[in-house]
């Protein structure tokens, strides 16, 4: 695969926020360096008007969302295939920074500690911690749980950087609606010595194309994780979610593939709206182990780990699906409900490109969340752990932060 670094200059924004923006995304392989939301996205102008909702948004064939916000048994729809609200917007191509070189590793001073796995073989001086790991002196990786390099801000890029390709798995997705394709983000250097998490992504009713999410999983990427995305813009409709899992699995015992040997085996899911929706579906997956919900609802698997985001000002969905998903998880859950976030801009890259508040804390929390639930990142869980007193739990502009089984 060609790696291609470049500065693109920004273009005019053209941004609509009375619905979900649809984006068509571009086939093949590209290279980005640590940044968001620098996909391509679809040409610039006014996008198709989205046709109105009967009661809420669309998803798969049969049910619809009640009055106020509770999910009828049979699924997730009205009428038709976009928002009602109003039309959708197009939006022209996102910028791209230019590629920055991840970290080579931090030298140890005597050994940094771990909080869990077993003691790393590292250089002199290397003192493990009590069923810890350890680092020495020059800067070799940890292996095992917390081996992901880099720790800070998770609403900035990490210090991977990140590359995309496209597959189609129309041949396990028999039946289904296209696209059948996915985006896969992924750190462009992949270390067998410490295996990546996986998530799959499901997008919300009428947008196709990784490009409106990209911010979202382009940042996951940078902080070591794997993200396979699909592009369909009815994930509810089949098991795109599950395809997306089963795919990237078979991947990581392939010794052709890239992947070989490369992922850890630890599984979320995630989405936004209806993908949120077949992202809470999707937990009954053998694998999967953890959730991020923007802005959906259903019922999680028992025990997994468990984020619902939400906003105050979703008058699609509204807060009650997602507050329902959150008293039904069983496992380490919380519910972040922030103020003013809205249904069309905050989880979008509409909202992302305006550097919406909402839009980066939803991106920080879902990246941070991953990070500490599937890759132990002790920093990361620090930002959710403790109850009423979690790093995040303070945090300006949260409406509401719930937590338990922490």
């Amino acid at each position: 695969m060609n790696r291609q670094e470049r500065l693109i200059e920004w273009t005019p924004w053209v941004i609509v926020t009375t619905a979900l923006v649809s984006f068509a995304c571009s086939s093949g392989s590209s290279t980005n360096g640590n940044q968001n939301g620098q996909n391509s996205a679809g040409s610039g102008g006014l996008g198709n008007a989205g046709g109105a909702g009967a009661g809420g948004f669309t998803g798969a064939k049969g049910g619809s969302f009640g009055n106020g916000g509770v999910l009828a048994t049979g699924g997730f729809v009205g009428a038709g295939n976009a928002f009602g609200n109003g039309g959708a917007v197009g939006i022209a191509g996102a910028p791209g920074m230019g590629g920055v070189p991840g970290s080579a590793g931090a030298l140890g001073t005597g050994g940094l500690l771990g909080s869990g796995g077993s003691a790393g073989s590292a250089g002199a001086g290397a003192a493990p911690g009590a069923g810890g790991m350890a680092q020495g002196a020059g800067g070799a990786m940890q292996t095992g749980p917390g081996c992901l390099k880099g720790t800070g801000d998770f609403s900035k890029a990490g210090p991977y950087m990140v590359t995309t390709k496209s597959v189609d798995l129309a041949s396990a997705l028999s039946g289904a609606s296209s696209p059948t394709t996915f985006t896969i983000f992924y750190p462009t250097t992949l270390d067998s010595s410490c295996p990546a998490p996986l998530i799959s992504w499901g997008n919300g009713t009428g947008v196709t194309g990784s490009s409106v999410y990209a911010f979202f999983n382009n940042n996951a990427a940078s902080w070591g994780m794997v993200v396979i995305a699909s592009d369909n813009s009815n994930v509810a409709g089949s098991p795109f979610l599950a395809a997306g899992i089963d795919y990237m699995l078979a991947q990581n015992k392939d010794s052709s593939s890239p992947f070989f040997g490369k992922l850890s085996g630890r599984v979320g899911t995630s989405g936004h709206s209806q993908g949120a929706i077949a992202a809470t579906t999707a937990t009954t997956h053998a694998a999967v182990t953890s959730e991020v919900q923007v802005e959906g609802g259903g019922v999680p698997k028992k025990g997994i780990s468990f984020l619902a985001l939400s906003g105050t000002a979703d008058n699609v969905v509204t807060t009650g699906p997602p507050t329902q998903s959150y008293g039904a998880a069983t496992g380490p859950s919380m519910l972040a409900i922030y103020t003013g976030a809205d249904h069309v801009t905050t989880p979008t890259l509409a909202g992302y490109i305006q550097g919406n508040a909402g839009s980066i804390q939803f991106m920080r929390f879902y990246t941070a969340w991953f990070r500490c639930f599937l890759g132990d990142d002790m920093n990361a869980c620090a930002m959710f752990k403790g109850g009423q007193s979690c790093g995040v739990c303070k945090d300006p502009n949260w409406d509401m932060i719930q937590t338990k089984n922490m």
